[in-house]
């Protein structure tokens, strides 16, 4: 009965209210101009915000909470502080707390701010109204000195951003086309006259759409400042002219007309461009080494009204960084102020390994003194590495080290550089792997709430989130997914809260699944984007799981959701739930394995239409029945085995459909439930190693990165950088070193080591109590381990504990 919480200690508690977090002086401010527009609300509006105070003696303290719809910039005495805010449902607006002490002196000091309102929801924002909400509070020798965001700040809109600028895509905001001759060189200096700027209108805090105003619940993003390492290669070629809101029309039309100079790569340095005559644009392209990211930075001096487009690039196709007018408009472009200055991107992080600057200065001469960026990742104290004997493994194990590291921002992101946005599946799976990564588990619980944030009255949730820009409907398997990962965020973390917090919206959820079962409990025709997996794709096979009917990964997916809700319901106490879902999941996993099954495939078909079992049979949906419908010792499990991941059938004359990198994690678990782990190590070595041999810094969205579009012969290419394809993080970590948790935070684990072909591997491993290091050596007798245990952490190892030391074993199988 211990382990049976009552609900009721899981209720939420009512938010406190703005009035009461806030300073009654605290408003939401925006230039004046800009805030009545309740219909026609301004696109792409820049606008900046300065105030200046006294502080009479030493600042002791000194603190910040600011936010603003959509971004902003913030700047003391003139040095920049941070940037935000923290991607959120506008229901529950996230501010970020800044610590500003070191920036404050004795005497005047000015907080000056950049914001930009989009005006238009992103993949990362929903859109609401203009407006930046600001409180410093600071504690000097004598007095608390507070700085409420009102009319006492000025404000003036910024000429220097072109409003008319192109979205990157629908995904994310405005490219940033930005004239430095229109922006004043100090007005984020307390020194800078601003006499001429307008009292900025404020709103009262009540009558807002940001009626509940919550810290953010994940720290600051870390910054650091890095270098481009070499100049890739160097070129000319002939300019197009397009109006502005098409300067992506006109970067993708020029790319025709791009030459290369011979030359080898250089060292990043100072270079100089002469005047590029006769309709003309020189062509450098600067690499950083491998995928990063964050805000381009360039230190340049040249003619007043030289042109710098910045076009970013994952990979170079043929020495070209692409774009195209679909989803990939990845840009920015500077006009320059005729100064030596350092220009910064202001709101439009990218990730790239090249950029590919083309310069346009036919009077002048350019130097590009320092090409470098603000690289942003999330915070990370402790994380697992892993090496071998084999380089091959060693390099799998950094590029998917890397990826993830990237891909977590604000949100674990799908990619950092074509969409950045939170997706529930792609979450699910990155969240698993940075329990082993990382162990931080503050990023799992913010999706998790995230995407509860969106489920409608009927209980469907979208499949990513927050989300304004509304393109694609929702994917059922997602919905499915968010079920399923309260069980991992309680497994890794030890925190039933969110459980209990959003039981009855998982009820909703599978109560909107449940109005599709049929007669016999599958679901059929389940509407909205019917995704398991891209498969093989792009311009490959793919899953037989878009003709409506019944899908078979779908319904294994329900199957693992309701097994959860068994086991959530015992947690909160619920037994006529349990009672239920038990029921319904016994009475679901008999109608898959007799009506989806194909005997003469020896395997589960994708799909069942009209009637007829589909031809195709695939490793996802086959590995979904591994996991949640067959056991070891099962007759269809060998069968599927054999089948779908062995391709040993000769009877069969197609193999089955190849899961895409988003799969893999199903995969391995799947394999290493079927006793098969040694042939999970060989999918990976003989999928990755493509990427390795293209030189990937990062794990693919595909197995292919480039192809040619069948239709139109145009080249396309996918994102070089998804964490979903991360997989290796978790199996090298469990198959290999051979670490499996056994309570939350890895505070006891399981040490069972397999090296397979290898001669030797080691680790380390992130616990709640500190770093776990493993090293195992074969030797004839067996496998050699040594191992640090951290304190408070136990090791379970040939049916010894072993508690906080250094220690060495012989394991024998």
């Amino acid at each position: 009965m211990e382990d049976r919480l009552c609900a009721a200690r899981f209720r939420r508690g009512k938010p406190a209210h703005q009035s009461e977090q806030w300073l009654p002086e605290s408003g939401l401010i925006w230039h004046p101009d800009e805030v009545e527009t309740h219909y026609e609300q301004p696109v792409n509006s820049y606008c900046r915000f300065r105030n200046t105070f006294h502080l009479p003696d030493r600042p002791k303290r000194g603190t910040i909470r600011i936010f603003a719809d959509s971004r902003y910039q913030l700047f003391v005495n003139g040095s920049y502080a941070g940037r935000g805010p923290c991607r959120s449902d506008p229901r529950w607006q996230y501010y970020d707390v800044i610590d500003i002490l070191p920036l404050l002196r004795q005497g005047e000091n000015t907080i000056a701010v950049l914001a930009l309102y989009y005006g238009y929801g992103t993949g990362q924002s929903i859109s609401r109204i203009p407006a930046l909400l600001a409180e410093a509070g600071v504690e000097t020798e004598s007095q608390t000195v507070n700085v409420p965001s009102g009319t006492g700040w000025k404000c003036s809109k910024s000429e220097a951003y072109e409003s008319g600028a192109p979205r990157i895509n629908g995904c994310q905001g405005p490219a940033e086309i930005i004239d430095f001759r229109r922006e004043p060189e100090d007005w984020r200096s307390p020194e800078y006259n601003d006499s001429d700027w307008t009292p900025a209108k404020r709103r009262n805090l009540r009558l807002t759409p940001f009626w509940n105003l919550v810290p953010r619940p994940i720290p600051m993003l870390k910054e650091e400042i890095i270098d481009s390492i070499a100049i890739v290669n160097q070129g000319a070629g002939h300019e197009k002219r397009y109006p502005v809101d098409s300067r992506h029309k006109q970067l993708i039309a020029e790319e025709t007309t791009i030459a290369f100079r011979p030359g080898e790569p250089v060292p990043s340095a100072e270079t100089a461009l002469d005047p590029a005559a006769g309709g003309t644009f020189h062509l450098l392209t600067y690499d950083f080494g491998r995928i990063e990211p964050g805000y381009l930075q360039l230190e340049v001096s040249g003619p007043p009204g030289a042109v710098i487009d910045a076009v970013y690039a994952e990979h170079l196709w043929e020495g070209k960084a692409l774009l195209n007018e679909d989803n990939n408009r990845s840009f920015d472009s500077f006009i320059l102020s005729g100064r030596r200055d350092a220009y910064e991107i202001a709101f439009g992080w990218k990730a790239c390994r090249y950029v590919q600057l083309r310069v346009r200065n036919p009077d002048g001469l350019v130097k590009l003194h320092r090409v470098g960026m603000r690289k942003r990742t999330y915070p990370v104290d402790q994380h697992a590495t892993f090496a071998c004997n084999d380089g091959s493994l060693g390099q799998i194990w950094e590029l998917s080290e890397h990826t993830l590291r990237i891909c977590m921002q604000d949100a674990f992101v799908d990619s950092p550089s074509r969409e950045q946005q939170q997706w529930m599946g792609d979450g699910r799976s990155q969240a698993l792997m940075n329990y082993y990564f990382t162990g931080d588990g503050r990023l799992h619980r913010k999706l998790l709430e995230q995407i509860g944030q969106s489920q409608d009255w009927h209980g469907m949730t979208t499949s990513r989130y927050p989300d304004g820009h509304h393109n694609y409907p929702p994917i059922p398997s997602f919905c499915l997914q968010w079920i399923c990962s309260f069980g991992e965020y309680m497994q890794y973390t030890g925190d039933k809260e969110p459980l209990g917090q959003w039981w009855p919206n998982i009820i909703a959820a599978l109560r909107w699944f449940s109005a599709y079962e049929n007669e016999e409990g599958l679901l059929a025709d389940v509407p909205y984007w019917a995704y398991i997996d891209a498969g093989e794709t792009p311009e490959g096979r793919a899953l037989d799981v878009s003709r409506g009917g019944i899908v078979t990964g779908l319904n294994l997916q329900y199957l693992e959701a309701l097994q959860r809700a068994v086991s959530y319901a015992r947690i909160v106490g619920d037994e006529e739930a349990c009672f239920y879902y038990d029921k319904l999941a016994a009475k679901l996993a008999d109608r898959i394995r007799n009506r989806l099954w194909n005997e003469e495939q020896g395997a589960y078909a994708d799909c069942l239409v009209d009637g007829r079992l589909s031809g195709v049979v695939s490793e996802p949906v086959n590995a979904l029945a591994l996991l949640h419908l067959h056991e070891p010792g099962d007759a269809r499990t060998g069968q599927i085995v054999e089948r779908v991941f062995e391709h040993s059938n000769d009877s069969v004359s197609e193999p089955a459909v190849a899961g895409s990198p988003y799969s893999m994690l199903l995969i391995y678990q799947a394999l290493r439930k079927a006793g098969r782990t040694g042939r999970a190590l060989e999918l990976i070595r003989s999928r990755y190693q493509p990427m390795l041999d293209a030189g990937a810094t990062t794990v693919w969205e595909y197995w292919k990165l480039f192809y040619r579009e069948k239709q139109s012969g145009l080249i396309r290419f996918g994102s070089a950088c998804h964490a979903w394809a991360s997989a290796p993080l978790v199996c090298f970590i469990e198959a290999v070193l051979g670490v499996r948790p056994e309570s939350p935070g890895f505070r006891r684990v399981s040490l069972r080591p397999n090296l397979f072909d290898l001669a030797w591997a080691e680790g380390s491993v992130p616990t709640a109590c500190g770093e776990l290091r493993i090293r195992a050596d074969k030797q004839k007798e067996g496998t050699w381990l040594k191992f640090t245990v951290p304190s408070g952490c136990e090791i379970v190892c040939m049916d010894r504990v072993f508690g906080a030391g250094t220690f060495e074993v012989l394991f024998v199988e």
